[in-house]
């Protein structure tokens, strides 16, 4: 990610500009969350203000803000092929590693 190392230590939400079909917003999002669209934005060799207005041409009357959370998550999804969780009682539960990296990466435990 583009900032990845050391999001954790940054304030909660961030605030940026970002112009959106010609008018310019402020955003408040997580900083993960940012790194994220910035990566997707390296990915499709788009700019964080096109990608922001292909979004909101889209999302009807639904929060900009929001639907880009959705988006992201939507994104990263479709990047990842579906595999048998092997998921069942919570006994036999054994995370992937890609699991554990999200969880770790999400929420770090208190060591």
């Amino acid at each position: 990610m583009a900032e990845a190392e050391g999001w954790k230590d940054k304030p909660g939400l961030v605030c940026r500009n970002v112009t959106v079909s010609g008018r310019r917003t402020s955003l408040r999002m997580e900083p993960l969350l940012w790194d994220s669209l910035k990566d997707i934005c390296d990915r499709e060799s788009c700019t964080l203000n096109e990608l922001c207005t292909m979004i909101d041409r889209r999302r009807g009357d639904a929060n900009l803000t929001a639907s880009i959370r959705v988006f992201i998550v939507s994104y990263f999804r479709s990047a990842v092929p579906k595999q048998p969780t092997g998921f069942g009682e919570a006994s036999e539960v054994k995370p992937s590693s890609r699991l554990r990296r999200a969880l770790q990466d999400a929420i770090p435990l208190d060591d």
